[in-house]
């Protein structure tokens, strides 16, 4: 048989199942990548790729090159199984996420971008605003936050339809994010809260010089964490249903952080009495 490439493949497995279009780019963006199908291609690709990004992103790339192994070899388009494809271990460090007052900092130093706009005109210190107000308080992925459109607002009821389940969501606002929300919308040309303003990657950038302007560090991507960790600290076991996964266990293992539940997080006895 001839050799097989990961992209043939990858074009044959997205259209044959119903996964989202943000994953489908991502299959397809790893096997252009990762060229012919061959076991010592794929460890050299994921052996390039750990100098690169993180072991857990390495695990899960090598999960998907190994999902189309499988599928090309049931279509009869390898003559037989790959095998001696190396194995990565995972290494995840301990969450960390941002407290309420970092929050309500980033929030406040917004107003520091006033009178400055995106390309699209949309202005910077309201957008950051928003931002930060939906994707905390909805919990939901940046792909979810940044399609986020005004028919998804029922007064301060966000609706929505999770890109990677397929679950519905359902999430109360408070008014301060109503509001922002609403402002964005009035400038909107398409129905888009946010995602008119500017491109992903543009406002990806915005955002962290923001963040690395107020001192806190982290991305965006903290907001889904933080959220869940503040939730968990109110409620209990209500972070995976905020979070809207399937996986149990899975915010406890990767989304919360551990240093702020101090009520759940176990702790030895005090062997010695605190000197003033």
């Amino acid at each position: 048989m001839p050799d097989r490439t990961f992209a043939s493949v990858a074009k044959t497995y997205v259209s044959q199942r119903a996964i989202c279009k943000d994953y489908q780019r991502h299959v397809l963006r790893i096997a252009d990548r990762a060229g012919r199908i061959s076991a010592e291609r794929i460890n050299a690709y994921l052996r390039h790729r750990l100098d690169q990004v993180s072991t857990i992103t390495v695990r899960n790339e090598r999960t998907i090159l190994l999902q189309l192994v499988k599928s090309a070899y049931d279509a009869g388009l390898l003559a037989e199984p790959v095998r001696g494809v190396m194995r990565i271990k995972a290494r995840r460090a301990a969450t960390k996420a941002w407290t309420v007052e970092q929050l309500r900092l980033a929030i406040a130093k917004a107003d520091d971008y006033a009178g400055r706009q995106t390309r699209r005109g949309a202005p910077l210190d309201l957008l950051l605003k928003t931002w930060l107000l939906v994707g905390y308080e909805s919990g939901a992925r940046f792909s979810d936050v940044w399609s986020f459109r005004g028919d998804h607002l029922d007064g301060d009821i966000l609706r929505w339809t999770q890109h990677k389940t397929g679950d519905g969501i359902v999430r109360h606002l408070s008014r301060p994010c109503v509001q922002a929300c609403q402002e964005m919308l009035k400038r909107s040309p398409d129905g888009r809260i946010l995602g008119w303003a500017c491109g992903q990657r543009q406002g990806s950038r915005w955002m962290r010089d923001h963040l690395d302007r107020c001192g806190i560090g982290g991305t965006s991507k903290w907001l889904r964490r933080s959220g869940a960790t503040h939730i968990e600290i109110a409620a209990p076991g209500m972070a995976r249903r905020h979070l809207g996964h399937r996986t149990p266990g899975l915010a406890e293992r990767a989304y919360l952080d551990w240093g702020q539940i101090r009520e759940q997080s176990p702790q030895t006895p005090c062997l010695l009495e605190a000197t003033p």
